[in-house]
């Protein structure tokens, strides 16, 4: 009886420390003043020391401390199950109306997978009335529809344009340079979300991210890659634009500056309007002998990261996990990939082939096509 009562002592005991330890780490982490710059301050420096590993080593901790204090707040559920496969209830999924909180995607037809499952995690987890501004190639828009009219996606507000003749065939994201033009009558505040996305949170909670009004929006601005096949130089602009061409020179942009992540941001419709403009003026000043672009690009996304240099403000890391898409493989825990509110597969591995880390989370919002026409590599027939 008395070694039975000194073991519930001893289980107290342990749950008691443990428990209060939890809470110290995290309070740590809460009240730890100047962070995010600290650690960013922090991975700059290592990186440019020469360090790679220890910078990677660096941007996951700043990254995981950044998550937890999410999670702190409330703002993160770390409970969510991958192998957890439930309908959603159709209640949060409301009709889009002047009020509605606004999603803008390009997609084309090797896409169209990934715009009903990025759609799809959207409305899942937003519990705030939502309208989708979608762009496709004509051709697509009738199956898209139809598509569309057979999930539960049909009670979200909807707005389907066909791209315009200046974005080219396989090339969708140069529809954001044309948002004003394809959708003239979407105002306010937008969130653009390629096709190869998946949102784990309230979209609402991004949408609220402050932007100057002399600034084009808000990206995710870093050099950190998870490809140990690209080098840090790739994540540069001296990469990504002709810095001789006299309109791209006249914007003096340091070489050595970070690229944002064009695929994810957050802007004020007028203030986009205002970019495009710009963007348009400068493709028209490309040629063939003297292109606005280098290596790494082309002339539409040259042209939004040229006119964005210097006008941005940095999107919450919480809110964008990028490059899952540029290997097989990713070096991340499953825990950690279920922190981030949002993961994008950025890169040739799309997570709707037969080769891509973490497909198993995309493979929770796919749709099915009621027709079979498409489906990811990873269905059977």
């Amino acid at each position: 009886m008395l070694s039975h009562t000194r073991l519930k002592v001893c289980v107290v005991v342990a749950a008691v420390f443990w428990f209060t330890l939890l809470i110290y780490v995290l309070s740590f982490l809460r009240g730890r003043p100047g962070s995010p710059a600290d650690s960013t301050k922090h991975i700059n420096t290592l990186r440019q020391a020469g360090n790679i590993a220890l910078a990677r080593v660096a941007k996951s901790q700043a990254l995981l401390s950044e998550f937890l204090q999410h999670a702190w707040k409330g703002n993160i559920s770390l409970s969510y199950s991958l192998s957890s496969n439930k309908p959603v209830p159709s209640s949060r999924l409301t009709s889009g109306g002047k009020d509605s909180l606004k999603v803008v995607v390009s997609g084309d037809t090797d896409s169209l997978l990934g715009v009903m499952a990025m759609m799809n995690s959207v409305a899942t987890n937003t519990h705030h009335p939502l309208h989708f501004y979608v762009t496709l190639p004509s051709a697509v828009i009738p199956h898209f529809n139809k598509w569309i009219s057979q999930t539960k996606l049909r009670t979200a507000g909807l707005t389907v344009k066909p791209h315009p003749s200046k974005v080219p065939q396989k090339r969708p994201h140069y529809a954001k340079i044309y948002i004003k033009d394809i959708f003239p009558n979407l105002k306010g505040s937008f969130v653009y979300l390629e096709p190869d996305v998946i949102v784990q949170g309230d979209i609402s909670e991004l949408l609220s991210t402050p932007i100057i009004s002399s600034y084009f929006g808000a990206f995710t601005k870093d050099c950190f890659s998870s490809s140990k096949h690209l080098t840090l130089t790739h994540q540069y602009y001296s990469s990504h634009l002709n810095l001789l061409h006299p309109a791209i020179r006249a914007l003096k942009i340091r070489p050595n500056t970070c690229i944002p992540n064009t695929g994810v941001f957050v802007s004020e419709m007028h203030l986009w309007a205002n970019a495009s403009h710009q963007m348009q003026e400068l493709i028209s000043s490309s040629t063939i002998n003297d292109p606005i672009y280098s290596s790494m690009g082309d002339e539409g996304e040259a042209a939004v990261l040229a006119v964005i240099y210097g006008h941005m403000v940095p999107l919450p890391h919480v809110w964008h996990l990028p490059d899952l898409g540029l290997k097989a493989q990713v070096s991340y825990s499953k825990h950690f990939v279920q922190s981030a509110k949002l993961l994008h597969w950025n890169g040739h591995f799309k997570p709707w082939s037969r080769k891509a880390a973490f497909s198993d989370v995309w493979l929770h919002y796919y749709l099915a096509d009621p027709s079979g026409k498409y489906r990811p590599a990873r269905i059977s027939l």
